[in-house]
């Protein structure tokens, strides 16, 4: 500790009451790579003993057969340009569907009490 006029002059260690030997950083770089070790290990043990019935659920297979197969969900397909519409000029019956409920009696309404 230093006196220099009013101002007082401490020294890092003397003002924090220890010494600083960085040990902190240390445990926080050795865990660091301990857990990226230890989960790598995990990933590819667990990878490495995969089996042919378990490699079945996983996403690349999905793909693979979707790829196969020739139909597509889209909207999109090869004659996308080309609509069905009827002729200028020529009538268009809308097709009806009979409702089958007609003929049956409403349900009564509840009583009120």
């Amino acid at each position: 500790m230093e006196r220099q006029g009013d101002e007082v002059h401490v020294e890092t260690d003397e003002a924090r009451g220890g010494s600083t030997p960085n040990i902190v950083r240390w445990i926080l770089a050795i865990s660091l790579f301990g857990a990226i070790a230890l989960l790598s290990i995990v990933w590819i043990t667990g990878a490495a003993t995969q089996t042919d019935a378990e490699s079945e659920g996983t996403v690349a297979h999905e793909v693979r057969d979707r790829s196969d197969e020739e139909a597509t969900d889209s909207i999109v397909g090869e004659d996308a340009d080309a609509f069905d519409t009827a002729e200028p000029g020529a009538e268009s019956v809308t097709p009806t569907v009979e409702n089958e409920a007609v003929a049956e009696p409403a349900p009564a309404a509840p009583e009120a009490n």
